[in-house]
Parts: structure tokens; C-alpha cells; sequence
């Protein structure tokens, strides 16, 4: 590591790791020359903690002291920008992380940096089907989807037939554990053969491996990962252009490998 990035490392990490400290750039690289009391209430920590922060940014040569007010430096500005950027990716990559590590790069295919801004619905000890829940509120009310599903469920193949019986256009690519699902579960069937026989669904079958689901929900994509035993964990839902346009390709793709359905083997 050269000796200027040990410098950047050194700084980054003196800034953040004082929430204070992160706060008091934040708010002088917003607002311009604030004072201490206004700062005081912004900052919300007792005045001993507020002096040992400004005093230590002050000798770093981030912000300086003009009567009874501080400003931030230029270099100041600069790691308030840095700092702001590198928590938006970090908070980006915790809150993706669910869906991400569940994902092959290969298979995924988008830029991870073009999801920063999506959407991601876990499963959770208090809500365990959220992801479910979630997947069958768009189909409901969605006009066009395009599904490639590794699995199937009830409650999702029920919304699909409100959204079906409503005028949507329904294009599915069924992995084949799914195909055996809905000629063997009895739920499932009956959900299924309520849609199947439909002008507007087009259903499909896929040979290769599909390692999760993915949707084009009208402007939306769902990418929904699984755990080992098969049971949704996480839905993430982008309306990024370029990951519409990769989810649209990589159906087409699989589209034109698919088989038609038969319902009756």
C-alpha cells in the first residue's frame, strides 16, 4: 500500500469512525459556515464530544474556526464528498447483499453498480414470506410479465389469474421442477389450469438450470433468490433501464431455447 493511500485509508477511517464527525461534514459541506450551537442541536451529542470532534477536524485541516462559526476547507469538501459516496455504496451493498450473495456473477450478468438503487424485499423471522407476498401484490396488478420461475406457489399463480382475467398478457418460462409441481400438487394445478388455456399466457418450458427468478413486471425486474431448501429469501426490484434491458434479453434468450408446455404428459 503506497503511502498516499495509507493517508486516504487513515482519513476515511478517523472521519468515519466518529458518527459525529461524518455528521458535522455533512452539515458544513450542505449549509456553508454554521455555529457551534446550531451545530450542537444538529449533531445531537453532549458538548464535550461536539469540542473533541470540531477541535480533531480543525487540526486535520477539514474545517476552520471564523469567529463563532466554522466552515468546511476545501480538502474537507472533497472527504465529505468521498465519505458520502463510499456510505451510499456500503449501505447499497448491505442492503443488496441478501440477493447478491445468492447470485452467480455469470449468470447475473448487469452491473452490480446499475442495482445501487433497487429495492430488496427479505424474508424475516417476523415475515417470512415477504418476497411472496410482495411478488404476488405486482402480478396482481401488473398489465405484462414476463417470468422465468425456477419454482411456483398458490398465491402467486392466484394474482396472476386476477391479473389475467383483467386483460394482462402473461409470458412464462417453467423450470422443470415447476412443470412436475403443477401436474402433481393439487393446488397448484388447480391455480395453474385457471391460467394455462388463457389468449393472453403464453407458457413455456426451460431444460437448463434456472438458479432464480426472474420477472419483467411492466417497468419493474424481480430477481428472487431461494435458500437450500427451495423456499424464497429475498425479491429484489429494479426500474434501472440497463438491468430492464438485460432481463429482457436473458428471457428472450431462454425463450428461444424453451419447449412448448404440455399439460398432459
Amino acid at each position: 500500500m503506497s503511502e498516499r493511500t495509507e493517508a486516504a485509508v487513515d482519513t476515511l477511517e478517523f472521519v468515519t469512525r466518529s458518527p459525529s464527525r461524518v455528521r458535522i461534514l455533512e452539515r458544513l459541506d450542505a449549509e456553508g459556515a454554521v455555529s457551534r450551537d446550531a451545530l450542537s442541536a444538529e449533531v445531537d451529542v453532549v458538548r464535550t464530544t461536539l469540542s473533541r470532534s470540531l477541535s480533531a477536524l480543525v487540526d486535520r485541516g477539514l474545517i476552520r474556526e471564523r469567529g463563532q462559526r466554522y466552515e468546511i476547507t476545501a480538502a474537507g469538501a472533497l472527504v465529505a464528498d468521498g465519505v458520502t459516496a463510499a456510505l451510499e455504496r456500503t449501505d447499497a451493498a448491505i442492503r443488496l447483499r441478501p440477493v447478491l450473495e445468492r447470485l452467480d456473477e455469470e449468470w447475473l450478468g448487469v452491473d452490480p453498480d446499475r442495482l445501487t438503487d433497487a429495492t430488496v424485499v427479505e424474508a424475516t423471522m417476523a415475515n417470512p414470506y415477504a418476497p411472496v407476498t410482495h411478488h404476488a401484490t405486482t402480478l396482481a396488478e401488473a398489465d405484462r410479465v414476463r417470468a422465468v420461475l425456477p419454482a411456483a406457489g398458490a398465491d402467486p399463480l392466484e394474482a396472476s389469474t386476477e391479473a389475467i382475467e383483467n386483460g394482462a398478457e402473461f409470458e412464462m418460462l417453467l423450470a422443470e421442477p415447476v412443470v412436475e409441481s403443477v401436474r402433481t400438487d393439487p393446488t397448484l394445478a388447480a391455480a395453474f389450469e385457471s391460467i394455462v388455456d388463457q389468449p393472453s399466457v403464453s407458457v413455456s418450458v426451460v431444460d437448463r438450470d434456472v438458479p432464480v427468478y426472474l420477472g419483467v413486471v411492466d417497468r419493474a425486474v424481480q430477481i428472487g433468490v431461494h435458500d437450500d431448501t427451495g423456499l424464497p429469501t429475498a425479491l429484489l426490484e429494479s426500474t434501472d433501464d440497463r438491468v430492464r434491458e438485460w432481463a429482457i434479453a436473458r428471457f428472450d434468450t431462454l425463450r428461444r431455447e424453451a419447449r412448448p408446455f404440455d399439460p398432459d404428459p
